[in-house]
């Protein structure tokens, strides 16, 4: 098959939906070779200046199959701003694309009904918490999800969740879905230099997530502080530069927390992994999730949880972690301290392996290569 993308997040996006996007294309890159994979962006000049996992990937799979073809194809667009809605899909047909996979909920407005459509539909938190979201983008990421919904030949939901909060929404995706999880880069899977890491730092919770409202770092700070002097274990708290970064930081600060509390933030990928992995436990105080890509992460890494107790995490995880109350501090609190006992930490230990199959990237490419094939038959 020849399969196109949509690779602007792949390339630029440094967050949840650029991670997405190039574990997707790699694990396809790697377990299914006999495709071919076209690439689109409009900033092919500015290649230096994309995310190093990117490059990464497409540096490791440089090589040709045996027949002399290319695994995969970087196609520029020659197109005004918008690129993405009107201009694409036409390029796509013409450089004979036969499935056209949309990595985050929208489609080229102009691509044929010759071409194959998928879309990834990640999320509808603009829905379910307008208050986080101006409404300028509300209105944008309403538009563009409910012309996605319309025009995709297959949509693909990140979780149940998910595709249960998108047909409330938009009852016409009903019946035309399927639920693919995400994969977890394999460098998060736990080994034997994580383990003698782990033993030989000061143990802490880490929270990999960006800077924002729905991210609820300040609940986690206040059920930190309730436990400060019944614990060893100091807070991380890991992710991109956001609106709420600067009050974390002072309410650190009056509650005298600064020499318990690190925030790291950009970090590069490697630093954030590291960080991760080197980790004793995760917290996840999230209100709202599409997926969790956190969570999933540290699934992979082995590390005990304490998890917000919110359908999506239930999905994934089943009953593994300890669950809290996102608005609770003390429920927080008290689910902290659990997974800092060696009595919870074995508990967990002995369900994770049979979890950690759902977010196998060799499983997740097999399913979507099911969805691009079955779509190629119709």
């Amino acid at each position: 098959m020849k399969i196109g993308f949509d690779a602007k997040r792949f390339f630029f996006n440094h967050s949840g939906l650029g991670n997405y996007s190039r574990m997707l294309i790699e694990s396809l890159f790697k377990y299914f070779p006999e495709n071919e994979y076209v690439l689109y962006s409009d900033r092919l000049d500015t290649l230096d200046h994309a995310h190093p996992e990117a490059l990464r990937i497409l540096k490791l799979y440089v090589d040709n199959r045996s027949d002399g073809s290319d695994l995969y194809t970087l196609v520029m667009v020659d197109a005004p701003k918008w690129w993405r809605t009107w201009g694409l899909g036409k390029r796509a047909a013409q450089d004979g694309v036969e499935v056209f996979h949309g990595l985050s909920n929208e489609l080229p407005w102009d691509l044929p009904t010759s071409v194959a459509s998928v879309c990834t539909i990640h999320d509808v938190i603009f829905k379910e918490f307008p208050a986080y979201y101006p409404w300028v983008d509300r209105l944008i990421y309403d538009f563009k999800t409910k012309k996605a919904i319309q025009n995709a030949s297959r949509l693909i939901m990140t979780s149940q969740a998910t595709q249960s909060q998108v047909e409330k929404y938009y009852p016409n995706a009903k019946g035309r879905s399927v639920v693919v999880y995400q994969a977890v880069d394999p460098a998060f899977y736990g080994d034997g230099h994580v383990q003698r890491t782990r033993e030989t730092n000061a143990p802490y919770f880490v929270y990999q997530s960006s800077f924002t409202q729905r991210k609820n770092h300040a609940v986690l700070v206040d059920a930190f502080a309730l436990i400060q002097h019944q614990t060893d274990w100091n807070l991380t708290l890991i992710g991109l530069n956001g609106p709420t970064l600067a009050a974390v930081q002072l309410q650190i600060e009056k509650l005298g927390l600064g020499n318990r509390i690190t925030c790291l933030v950009d970090q590069s990928r490697q630093e954030m992994i590291d960080c991760v992995t080197g980790a004793a436990g995760f917290v996840y105080p999230s209100l709202n999730e599409g997926f969790g890509i956190p969570l999933a992460e540290s699934l992979a890494a082995g590390l005990p949880m304490a998890v917000s107790n919110i359908s999506v995490f239930r999905e994934l995880t089943e009953d593994l972690p300890v669950y809290f109350h996102p608005n609770k501090a003390e429920e927080m609190a008290s689910a902290m301290i659990s997974i800092t006992t060696a009595e919870e930490q074995t508990r967990q230990r002995l369900k994770q392996s049979t979890l950690q199959s759902k977010i196998d990237p060799k499983t997740i490419a097999e399913q979507l290569i099911r969805v691009y094939s079955d779509l190629k038959k119709v």
